[in-house]
């Protein structure tokens, strides 16, 4: 930290402002030359938050926020910031400190600025919970702010026609407001250097068509958004490489250059799962068809086996890299086998452990009799993958289930070019152990036989 220290006051205040605003913060107790600086951050992150004090009322928490917000304004000597944002509910009974910390992030020319007006009461998880009153209409100085290059407004009202002025604007994120099809299309004709866009938590969105020959989109995220039926996604658009999607399984439509490179897909909210779903979701990704990476859910891993194809993708997927977001269930394992059979080419699986909704009753359930023990170690069918090109496998949050470690030990007792294994335990307590118990069953692997000489093995 000595060595540190003794840069330059301006290298200190460029390492600072790469920091988080309580990252910037921290570092005043690190030496007296750093007592200040952090006051120079051109990473300026107001969060209400920030101020919870469980022996304090709410009024007095809110009340310390805007006292301190004010004094580091009127005493921040800097030109220019570079990001501002500000989380703070109910905005409209605390309206001129609003529009003074807008004025001062746009009189320092601001290049990323977020508006973050939502109520942390709000559900997340559940598309139903909106709509919500939109706390706050962004201030009409804003739309002139020509140098904005990122925008993120959650709870915020906008005018979409405003959009044009915004003559740089790469990254735009919206939440917890109205966003119907023509909004859309609106924001992408206005913005056209738009590189991404994220939707979060939207509602009136039966649709999104992206589509342009011109558009310079890379990216599209669509988060747990509401719709009055089967959500469509239509991409037709040269650039765009990443697709998130969550919320209950729509209707997908994509032509785009070359395909997309990497699919994030969560039907998390899905609440049947049947021969229709599995039928619905082959039909999924076959359109999506990513070309390097996978992402996929629990409710796909049971679901995708009830379609036209039970052992796996016709024709294959390219995918290099896959993720299992999995709960490690029986009901999962046709699934798991599904897409390592559907990756001929994988090099790189991640394995995140996580709840998720198992279904069980006949009429929903892919009841398929499956031991995994046989499926995994005593007469397994060694996927092609395994053999020539899986090199590197990772699972989060293991427990040391009997179905976690099947899977693996069939991983490191085929993979014949596997480099690294890296296991991260659980730090959950449960029924079934804790973390020194996860542990101790992860060691296990250290003394399987392994199919590669090269293998190393990490436990965290």
């Amino acid at each position: 930290m000595d060595r540190l220290s003794s840069l330059p006051e301006p290298l200190l205040l460029i390492i600072i402002s790469l920091l988080s605003f309580k990252e910037a913060i921290r570092t005043s107790v690190l030496s007296t030359r750093w007592r200040h600086l952090w006051r120079s951050t051109a990473n300026i992150e107001f969060n209400e938050h920030f101020f919870v004090n469980v022996d304090a009322s709410r009024e007095i928490q809110r009340q310390l926020f805007i006292d301190f917000a004010q004094q580091w304004i009127a005493n921040y000597q800097e030109d220019n910031i570079d990001k501002f944002s500000l989380t703070f509910s109910h905005p409209r009974n605390s309206q001129v400190f609003v529009e003074n910390c807008l004025k001062f992030s746009l009189a320092r020319h601001v290049k990323h600025m977020g508006l973050d007006f939502s109520e942390p009461t709000w559900d997340l998880s559940d598309p139903g919970d909106n709509p919500h009153p939109v706390s706050f209409d962004l201030p009409s100085q804003v739309y002139s702010h020509h140098v904005l290059e990122s925008l993120t407004l959650s709870s915020c009202n906008f005018v979409v026609s405003e959009f044009k002025n915004f003559w740089f604007l790469k990254h735009l994120s919206l939440a917890w407001v109205e966003v119907r099809a023509a909004t859309v299309k609106a924001l992408l004709v206005n913005c056209g250097l738009l590189d991404s866009l994220n939707l979060k938590q939207c509602w009136n969105m039966n649709s999104v068509d992206v589509s342009g020959q011109d558009l310079k989109l890379t990216s599209l995220v669509v988060d747990r958004c509401m719709s009055s039926g089967y959500q469509r996604i239509s991409i037709e658009a040269p650039n765009v490489k990443y697709l998130r999607f969550a919320g209950f399984v729509p209707i997908f439509d994509v032509n785009t250059t070359g395909g997309l490179e990497e699919v994030d897909l969560d039907f998390g909210l899905a609440s049947t799962c049947d021969e229709d779903s599995g039928y619905l979701l082959y039909d999924l990704l076959c359109e999506v068809y990513p070309s390097r990476a996978l992402t996929v859910c629990s409710y796909t891993l049971q679901a995708i086996t009830m379609g036209p194809e039970p052992i796996g993708m016709e024709p294959p997927l390219s995918v290099t890299n896959l993720t299992l977001k999995t709960a490690m269930h029986y009901n999962e394992q046709k699934g798991i086998k599904f897409f390592l059979t559907s990756c001929p080419l994988l090099e790189t699986l991640t394995i995140d452990i996580r709840l998720g909704t198992i279904f069980l009753h006949e009429d929903e359930a892919p009841f398929h009799e499956l031991n995994p023990y046989d499926v995994w170690i005593e007469i397994p069918i060694v996927n092609s993958c395994i053999i020539r090109t899986l090199r590197e496998v990772e699972i989060k949050g293991f427990k040391g289930t009997q179905n976690e470690f099947y899977l693996l030990a069939y991983l490191v007792l085929h993979g014949r070019v596997m480099q690294k294994l890296t296991v991260v335990t659980s730090r959950e307590i449960s029924n079934h152990g804790n973390p020194a118990v996860y542990r101790s069953v992860a060691e296990k692997f250290y003394a399987l036989r392994r199919a590669s000489q090269h293998l190393q093995i990490t436990i965290f």
